[in-house]
């Protein structure tokens, strides 16, 4: 199938996917009713929450999923660093993570602007033609796959296999980084496409 018509049809299993301010390191806002978040360089006070990720610029999604196929777009925009991807719901919230899929995450992301990355167990760096502003990210719980897309050139991008452990019935987030703590905080936020419009 043209990658092209293969988007189209992703968009039957459109999400509208928000992130979880509970789960967001300090250093994070959440903005436009949860579809946007973006470093603010300050730790900031926020309410004590298990759920929250406490070392690493990382946030869940509030919807998590055991089944099905679920589709949504990131626009990451000019930004330098960013990752995306899922993750288990029993990901460790504390200390120093490893984004692979031993440690429950499978993402890819950009680092300094310059290359893309799939976090493997085996890192790979990924053939991007031209600007990559919206990612398109499809999780086919049914297939064990989780697919991203490069949305303005659809272009497929990296496919991951979901598949093994023993938690079958553990629920898949949506996740999303800002990158580094390291990295100087940059003013454009990473925003979840709220519709389809893939002429801007």
């Amino acid at each position: 199938m043209h990658i092209g018509a293969e988007l189209f049809r992703m968009q039957s299993y459109k999400e509208d996917v928000t992130l979880d301010a509970d789960t967001a390191h300090p250093r994070l806002q959440i903005s436009d009713a949860g579809k946007s978040v973006r470093d603010t360089g300050t730790i900031r006070a926020v309410p004590r929450s298990e759920l929250r990720f406490d070392s690493q610029l990382f946030v869940l999604a509030k919807e998590g999923y055991t089944s099905g196929r679920h589709y949504w777009q990131v626009h990451v925009g000019k930004r330098k660093n960013w990752t995306l991807g899922v993750a288990r719901e029993s990901v460790t919230r504390t200390g120093t993570l490893t984004v692979s899929p031993e440690n429950g995450f499978w993402t890819i992301g950009l680092v300094a602007g310059r290359d893309c990355w799939a976090y493997a167990e085996r890192w790979c760096c990924l053939s991007v033609s031209g600007k990559l502003q919206k990612v398109g990210v499809f999780l086919d719980i049914s297939a064990k796959q989780l697919s991203f897309y490069n949305v303005h050139k659809g272009a497929a991008l990296y496919t991951f296999s979901i598949a093994g452990g023993s938690r079958q019935a553990e629920r898949f987030f949506p996740f999303f980084s800002t990158g580094s703590a390291g990295e100087k905080p940059e003013d454009e936020p990473l925003r979840i496409v709220e519709g389809f419009d893939d002429d801007e």
